[in-house]
């Protein structure tokens, strides 16, 4: 999961509607008090910060253990915690001893259960764009950012547009997101990679001659080619095409093939249109019934969790996967590291029209989002240490580790790694854990980008280059995401309608792309369909609408979809 240069920001939108309802937004504007006071610059741990000086604050009569409960079941530690520096370091200057908690499903049984008994740890990650950060605000569970911001931290001053981005209804933002571009930080006009990749073994490729990729047919008769004519690697069967495990609601590979394909979320209107019930839509869901058909996707993928999709990758049995690539850099380094032929290049796949993808860009509010507990014991302390992890020398711990000991400083401010470091890397026995570098739930990813060494090792090249070729199709489509309104008075009901579409969609999507005929794939998409009308498709349709037009208007646009803008 983890990687030096790219940390995984792979947003899961659903397919459908709900997309909407469940993005990273939360209300209007406010009075933000000091945490908005100025643009921000995200560095602004500033004096209070005492980690910012180096003291030892902290002895071990002094420590205080708080839970700390990550909803992502696969997300681990990147350290060895306890024993590595960067814990330690949280220890010594913090007073702070973490329990991470993560759920051994999909989480929403536990987060149901903190909600219905209001036992809340001390802070609590979710994926962003859900709504429980909505629902424990206002159910009086947390305690704002403001307010600690306020007591504890007034030096600190997140990007305002973010900050304000998640306000709820009493004005006030209870969350922290990781990975969030804010327009005060980026170059005007600057484009950024996709967060997704189709991506295929360039080796393989060239074995057969570099045949047409050029639509999404011409894919498919490359895929049976694979599977007829090159069979095996390194004694294994290959699996021609791999996609993202499937959850309960759907599986995210089947979310950016409506990108590749090219399917509007706006109409010539200004409106938002729902994919899932596009002609389009059934374009794509053909393809996939067709490649499942033909033996190019494996019925394990229908069981497979991230673990197994890791594994394939690194022992070279995949030749295609859409994924996020940065959440596979240690898979496709280990096969490298065997196979220097095998690596992985990214194309740009296109409908069966041949029209171009139109792909979303990393930027946007943020993957993850943190909260604090309002009952929490540790309020002063866990606000220092978002603090700091939040400002300039946090991100630079998390990223690069110690000054001298794992990095150094060069002329032009960038950094370069040292041989001790890399040393540790080499030895492929995780000797690197002993700084616990890489703690990524408060990771602000722009702020650093610029400061890593060029690469210079072949494998470090390649990695690093790997959706460099899909650059020119990404967009930003931040306002697909929707700005909800938490005082709407149709909110709760939306919610839950959203929720149970949902459920439905990811419990028949699988049933669509196994099925035995194009005609029964078909049937089943359309009284699929048909059952999501009787559930409240179109109303939900309506109020993700509003959301839509509120995007788009807090960012300040008139239309989204990028086409239009052309």
């Amino acid at each position: 999961m983890i990687s030096r240069r790219k940390w995984t920001a792979g947003l899961l939108a659903l397919s459908l509607a709900l997309t909407l309802i469940l993005s990273a937004c939360s209300g209007n504007g406010g009075d933000h008090n000091a945490a908005s006071s100025g643009k921000g610059n995200n560095n602004g741990a500033g004096n209070d910060s005492a980690a910012a000086n180096g003291e030892k604050l902290y002895d071990q009569n002094d420590i205080m253990n708080v839970d700390w409960y990550v909803n992502l079941s696969w997300w681990k530690y990147p350290g060895d915690y306890g024993k590595d520096k960067f814990s330690q370091y949280i220890r010594d200057h913090f007073g702070l001893n973490i329990n991470f908690i993560t759920p051994a499903g999909d989480g929403s049984e536990q987060m149901s259960a903190m909600i219905a008994t209001g036992e809340i740890p001390d802070l609590i990650t979710v994926e962003a764009w859900q709504d429980y950060k909505t629902t424990l605000a206002k159910g009086g569970y947390l305690i704002s950012m403001n307010e600690l911001i306020e007591k504890y931290t007034p030096d600190f001053k997140p990007y305002e547009d973010i900050f304000n981005w998640y306000s709820e209804s009493d004005g006030k933002t209870y969350i922290l997101p990781n990975f969030a571009y804010s327009r005060f930080a980026m170059e005007p006009g600057e484009k950024l990679e996709p967060n997704s990749g189709f991506t295929l073994r360039s080796d393989i490729y060239d074995q057969l001659g570099n045949p047409d990729i050029s639509s999404a047919g011409k894919l498919l008769n490359v895929l049976e080619r694979v599977k007829n004519e090159v069979k095996t690697y390194d004694g294994k069967s290959i699996i021609p095409l791999q996609l993202y495990e499937f959850t309960s609601n759907g599986n995210s590979s089947v979310n950016w093939l409506t990108e590749y394909f090219a399917i509007p979320y706006e109409d010539e209107a200004g409106n938002y249109v729902n994919r899932t019930y596009t002609p389009q839509y059934w374009e794509m869901l053909k393809f996939l019934n067709d490649a499942y058909r033909r033996g190019l996707i494996s019925k394990d993928n229908f069981t497979d969790k991230r673990d197994q999709i890791n594994e394939k990758i690194a022992s070279g049995r995949v030749f295609a996967n859409l994924t996020a690539p940065q959440d596979f850099t240690d898979s496709y380094r280990t096969l490298y590291n065997n196979d220097e032929n095998a690596k992985y290049e990214a194309f740009a796949l296109r409908n069966y029209q041949g029209d171009a993808p139109v792909l979303t860009d990393i930027r946007g509010f943020g993957w993850l989002a943190t909260m604090v507990g309002k009952d929490s014991k540790a309020h002063e302390r866990i606000a220092k240490l978002l603090a700091f992890l939040s400002s300039k020398e946090g991100q630079h711990m998390v990223h690069f580790g110690w000054e001298g000991e794992t990095y150094t400083y060069n002329a032009d401010g960038t950094i370069s790694w040292t041989k001790e470091y890399e040393d540790a890397l080499a030895k492929g026995d995780n000797s690197e854990k002993k700084w616990g570098m890489g703690f990524n739930l408060l990771m602000d990813w722009y702020s650093v980008k610029d400061l890593f060494p060029k690469p210079e090792k072949p494998v470090d090249i390649y990695l690093e280059d790997i959706k460099k070729p899909l650059i020119e199709y990404s967009y930003d489509t931040s306002a697909y995401t929707g700005k909800p309104n938490p005082d709407h008075p149709e909110r709760d009901k939306m919610l839950e309608t959203g929720n149970r579409l949902s459920l439905y969609w990811g419990r028949e999507l699988p049933r669509i792309i196994m099925a035995e005929s194009e005609d029964k794939a078909r049937s089943i998409y359309e009284e699929t369909l048909k059952k999501m009308n009787e559930m409240g498709r179109k109303q939900l349709d309506e109020y993700n609408n509003e959301l839509f037009q509120n995007g788009k208007k807090a960012l300040g646009i008139e239309r989204s979809w990028p086409l239009y803008l052309k």
